[in-house]
């Protein structure tokens, strides 16, 4: 049977709006009131799904992008949820970021028709991962609401407690409260129990805690059970954490102090915790004379294998040092980054030091390697275009 042109005209336009709604499947948010919101939550008894955002956090953006408009997403959203979306720093934003205590971005929340929390999470993640956050906010067994109730009642076994911190941890909540109310009612000679060391080695951050004093007393209990390294890189996490606090806090009496105890511990690593603190220290300070010689000991002695950790101070020193010696070495330090694992980010850290140093040739070519590997991965290059066009704009050096 033949049709009518028009006819399959029309036909095909039908079928490819149909086709350009298909591929436009995202998950649908309400824009009205608050109080609206909640409202059809309980008209239609289900969870509200608010996805609380800022117009400048980057991974907000990222979910938008590449989570929202996934069709799996969208139809399990759209099927399970009221969905609404709200800038945290407009509007009625600011009201319930402060009511619910939203300390990062993006934060998931999951509420019923109350407004009460049932669920939370925080952070992007793909599309599997937050499907699978979402069925636990509709699982009352796995809601983080039904777990404080358990928790507050007294489920105080160490499996639920691990899992609730995790929770707790998951939802960017403060989980301090609850450490403490559970490691209190622990024996000293519990706490080397699998489930109390995974807790310690998760959790417990506060140098000054009974738990970490009992560690570092015993840790050649903990090392038999748990391996040396392990227990050797928690007590310096501990203190490398305590000094940060004290740096960020600009409290240098508390800083000085903490050194003095470090020293003082018997920790075989204690050297390393202080040199890797002082160079924050003089950093947040500006005191680049000291972060240089600072930095040249610590890569010598620490870190000449760490890839990521030679590009940061080579990049600090093209940024902020210009002896020409200490500059001489940030560019070794640069080179042996990229010979330990070549990638974006490191060859145009080497490219920028030897520009600084007058490396014409040299430069050059850090930069081309740079721009190609950034083509190959994907990253934005430009800040490199702009540093070629500098380099070839240099009069040409001595060869060194």
């Amino acid at each position: 049977m033949k049709f009518p042109l028009n006819y399959l005209l029309a036909a095909a336009l039908v079928l490819g709006s149909f086709s350009l709604k298909a591929q436009k499947k995202e998950i649908s948010f309400e824009h009205g009131k608050w109080a609206e919101i909640l409202a059809k939550s309980k008209k239609e008894n289900k969870l509200i799904y608010l996805d609380c955002y800022t117009t400048w956090c980057g991974p907000c953006k990222w979910m938008a992008k590449n989570v929202f408009t996934n069709d799996t997403v969208a139809d399990f959203y759209n099927a399970s949820f009221i969905n609404a979306e709200m800038d945290m720093e407009k509007g009625e934003g600011l009201e319930l970021a402060k009511k619910y205590g939203i300390r990062a971005y993006p934060t998931m929340l999951y509420l019923n028709s109350d407004g009460e929390v049932m669920h939370r999470s925080c952070g992007s993640s793909p599309a599997a991962s937050f499907i699978s956050t979402g069925k636990d906010a509709l699982d009352p067994d796995k809601q983080m609401a039904t777990a404080a109730r358990k928790f507050n009642n007294g489920n105080a076994s160490g499996a639920f407690a691990e899992s609730y911190l995790v929770v707790l941890e998951n939802g960017c909540q403060d989980y301090a409260k609850e450490l403490s109310a559970y490691l209190s009612i622990q024996k000293e000679s519990e706490l080397t129990s699998r489930t109390n060391w995974n807790i310690i080695y998760k959790y417990v951050n506060d140098y000054s805690s009974k738990e970490f004093m009992i560690l570092e007393r015993d840790r050649d209990t903990f090392s038999k059970l748990y391996t040396k390294d392990s227990v050797q890189d928690k007590i310096n996490g501990v203190y490398t954490s305590g000094l940060y606090i004290a740096i960020n806090k600009k409290d240098d009496q508390a800083y000085q102090a903490l050194k003095e105890k470090v020293k003082a511990s018997g920790n075989p690593d204690a050297e390393m915790v202080i040199m890797d603190a002082d160079l924050r220290y003089y950093m947040l300070k500006k005191d680049w004379k000291n972060y240089a010689a600072t930095a040249s000991a610590y890569v010598d002695k620490y870190i000449s294998n760490n890839a990521m950790a030679l590009n940061g101070i080579a990049w600090n020193f093209y940024e902020n040092v210009d002896d020409v010696a200490m500059m001489e070495k940030a560019a070794a330090w640069a080179r042996r980054s990229v010979e330990l694992q070549s990638m974006y980010a490191n060859n145009d850290t080497y490219a920028a030091v030897l520009y600084k140093t007058g490396r014409k040739a040299e430069a050059k070519k850090a930069a081309e390697k740079a721009i190609e590997l950034a083509k190959a991965s994907g990253d934005d290059y430009s800040e490199t275009s702009a540093l070629l066009k500098k380099i070839e704009k240099m009069k040409d050096a001595a060869a060194h």
